[in-house]
């Protein structure tokens, strides 16, 4: 905050902060207000009382005031803020431009970084969004959406070692452990590790306490085991798809087909069977 801001303008700015942080949202708007009377050019209190608005839902009042706060000083995160709104608004063409500007303004701002990678990513433009997420990883390398998405993307362009370094950074602090095993799976299944291949598709599944029955079947189809274990293995797809559709499938006959599927080769069958049961246990 600025040195020449008065004295009692910060100490009604930090009254607002306060009133802000209990919740008492009409108060801290009434507050931050008085400051800006004593102080006109006060950046962060007009900032503030647009991020008060959004928690309001006044998304046209938010935006006057981020304006505002630029019309007296260029900063990345009135720029943020006016770029998360109109992004709330599905307005991304705008959203971007702002995003742009607050990484212009500071190339290692963290939020700006992301936000426009994550503009990029939701309009499929992956090319525009990896070096925007590549800065938001090198400012936080842990930061979990950012190596997320970037994940994907290098999944997507079937460049897989890219992709587990990025999951790598978050092994450690991915609340959804399941998910990461399987793209952690199936890297290594396209990298040619079988056996990485079934850990980790086995830590996946067994991450659902229903799963658990199946660790010593699935740790056991290793690619010289298959034959004995699956016989002929056209056969055994044909017999297990009319088993599949022939009804609600049991998760083990999901689990076998999804196996058999990747052992056959046919690998994009495997990852749609899994993903369609991740996304009916989600629902």
């Amino acid at each position: 905050m600025a040195a020449k801001v008065p004295r009692e303008a910060i100490s009604i700015y930090n009254s607002a902060l306060e009133l802000t942080n209990r919740g008492d949202l009409e108060k801290a708007l009434a507050e931050y207000q008085r400051a800006i009377q004593i102080y006109p050019s006060f950046v962060e209190a007009y900032n503030n009382i647009g991020e008060v608005y959004a928690q309001l839902g006044k998304r046209d009042l938010a935006i006057t005031s981020y304006l505002e706060a630029l019309k007296i000083e260029k900063n990345s995160r009135s720029m943020l803020n006016l770029g998360v709104e109109y992004y709330n608004s599905k307005n991304y063409r705008k959203s971007l431009q702002y995003f742009r500007e607050s990484v212009a303004l500071n190339p290692d701002f963290l939020e700006g970084n992301f936000y426009a990678g994550l503009v990029c990513y939701s309009e499929k433009n992956y090319q525009e969004a990896e070096p925007f997420l590549l800065n938001t990883i090198r400012i936080d390398r842990k930061h979990l959406k950012a190596n997320y998405l970037l994940s994907h993307i290098y999944y997507e362009w079937k460049e897989y070692k890219k992709a587990l370094s990025c999951l790598d950074n978050i092994k450690d602090i991915a609340d959804d452990k399941s998910f990461l095993h399987r793209y952690y799976g199936f890297c290594h299944y396209y990298l040619g590790n079988f056996e990485l291949a079934v850990e980790h598709l086995t830590s996946a599944l067994e991450s659902k306490p229903q799963y658990k029955k199946f660790k010593k079947y699935l740790a056991g189809l290793t690619y010289e085991k298959k034959i004995k274990e699956i016989g002929d293995l056209g056969k055994a797809i044909k017999e297990m798809e009319s088993s599949v559709m022939a009804g609600e499938p049991q998760i083990a006959e999901v689990t076998r087909l999804s196996m058999l599927y990747i052992f056959n080769g046919q690998s994009k069958k495997a990852e749609d069977l899994l993903l369609t049961v991740k996304q009916k246990q989600a629902s």
